[in-house]
């Protein structure tokens, strides 16, 4: 007797390249056999995804997980992310990584599971900061040998990778971070880089991460390209030059997200420059999340005020063009990434709640921006065979049971720039490992999530 029988639904079946009917039995966190439609053996509960899409779970490729501080044990983004159809994400990402490996995964371990599986990368400005240097600083021979030893353990203990956030930490040279990548190839890592610079300096910026892949042959992932090419009307160039140098370099790659607004610190040195100038827009752009000016636009005033008092906070940038972003969406060459990230436990983008339902309801259905099997097989197949995971990303026997039943005539996001709470539409069920993780938005409390090491 399976444990599961999903009956009555279609999968996408990248083989024929079609959304075939069957029923998809799972026993002990597998999937144990996809049936012929209408054989339905005996199962423990019986799902039926009669109208259904019953895809694999989606795999986030840029995200930033929790931060447990204070004693916290909260899933503030698992539990937004999975609700959205996510069951495996990317964290560690833009150089800023929240807990050393050893840490996160004992805490994940204490808690007895997580609402998705994660895949951590070593954030190498979180270990600059630890050794003393500042954004602008260049790290001395020594100290770059010393971050260098902190990334290659992490790898050790289980981090598929590294991560940069060069715009972030502009004291990072091009000569550090490609010896620092050098320092670990033989691992093999996964490199996700959050850009140098946008606008004037986009193409420079697409220029060093294509470069580092092709001079270490490692795989670079150019982070949320929506947020360096979305801005200065970069996007056509962008994607000329991506499809180009990934057709000859199948190591690098992209992602994006689909929001004509990013989010980052209002103190971050991103907004060190005159950003105004350089974006062609005014203080107006910027919406204030925390309180007490939650929801507000800025005006120059109210900008200096919370950047000089509260630096810290995260804000919304309202800068990038729609087109950007829906050619973004759309270029084959391109995956996706949501960069969710969640602040006091509710406050954030609302990427972090509703990425995927937002390409799958307003790129997919409304706009035929790409097909249904185009953006499930970046969101899975694609997405899984990118970072490695073998066991994830088709509907197959032998694969690991994480999937997302959804309405593919409903489904859509739901969450606003000023709630991202509000659910999101037409996905009846999430599963990770097999254990219904989300039952029409609602969280059941299983934690079939794993921390997922390069160990295995």
């Amino acid at each position: 007797m399976y444990d599961i029988l999903i009956t009555g639904g279609r999968y996408p079946d990248f083989d024929t390249g079609r959304l075939e009917r069957g029923e998809i039995a799972l026993q002990g966190g597998k999937i144990a056999a996809v049936l012929p439609a209408g054989e339905t053996p005996a199962a423990k509960r019986v799902m039926d995804a009669a109208g259904r899409v019953v895809s694999p779970g989606f795999i986030d490729l840029h995200m930033h997980e929790e931060e447990f501080q204070g004693g916290s044990r909260a899933y503030d983004v698992s539990e937004y992310m999975v609700r959205q159809g996510v069951t495996t994400g990317v964290g560690g990402n833009c150089g800023q990584q929240n807990h050393p490996m050893a840490q996160f995964r004992a805490i994940l371990e204490e808690n007895g599971g997580c609402p998705m599986n994660y895949v951590m990368l070593a954030g190498y400005n979180a270990f600059r900061e630890a050794r003393g240097l500042g954004w602008y600083d260049d790290a001395s021979p020594a100290q770059r040998a010393a971050i260098q030893a902190d990334i290659r353990r992490e790898l050790a203990d289980g981090a598929w990778g590294v991560s940069f956030g060069l715009e972030y930490a502009p004291g990072i040279s091009n000569e550090e971070m490609t010896q620092a990548v050098e320092a670990v190839k033989d691992l093999d890592p996964f490199v996700s880089i959050h850009f140098r610079a946008d606008c004037e300096a986009c193409m420079d910026s697409l220029e060093e991460m294509a470069r580092l892949s092709r001079d270490t042959g490692c795989r670079v992932q150019v982070s949320h390209l929506s947020s360096l090419a979305g801005t200065g009307h970069n996007m056509p160039q962008s994607l000329a030059f991506l499809t180009r140098e990934i057709a000859a370099n199948p190591r690098l790659g992209y992602d994006t997200y689909p929001y004509t607004a990013f989010c980052t610190g209002i103190g971050t040195a991103a907004f060190d420059m005159d950003w105004r100038e350089k974006w062609g827009v005014d203080y107006d752009i910027i919406l204030l999340l925390h309180a007490p000016y939650a929801g507000q636009r800025c005006t120059r005033e109210l900008y200096e005020k919370v950047r000089r008092e509260t630096p810290d906070v995260n804000v919304v940038a309202f800068a990038m063009d729609e087109e950007s972003i829906r050619s973004a969406i759309a270029c084959p060459a391109g995956l996706f990434g949501s960069d969710g990230s969640i602040s006091d436990g509710y406050l954030g983008h609302p990427r972090v709640a509703g990425t995927y339902p937002r390409i799958l309801g307003k790129y997919v259905r409304e706009e035929g921006a790409l097909t249904l099997m185009e953006a499930l097989d970046k969101m899975t197949r694609r997405a899984a065979a990118r970072v490695g995971l073998a066991n994830k990303g088709q509907v197959k026997a032998g694969m690991d049971a994480d999937l997302v039943i959804f309405d593919p005539e409903t489904i859509s996001d739901g969450a606003e720039f000023t709630d991202i709470t509000l659910p999101n539409h037409g996905i009846d069920a999430v599963l990770v490992a097999g254990e219904v993780a989300v039952d029409r938005n609602v969280l059941t409390g299983a934690l079939g999530g794993r921390l997922l090491t390069r160990k295995g």
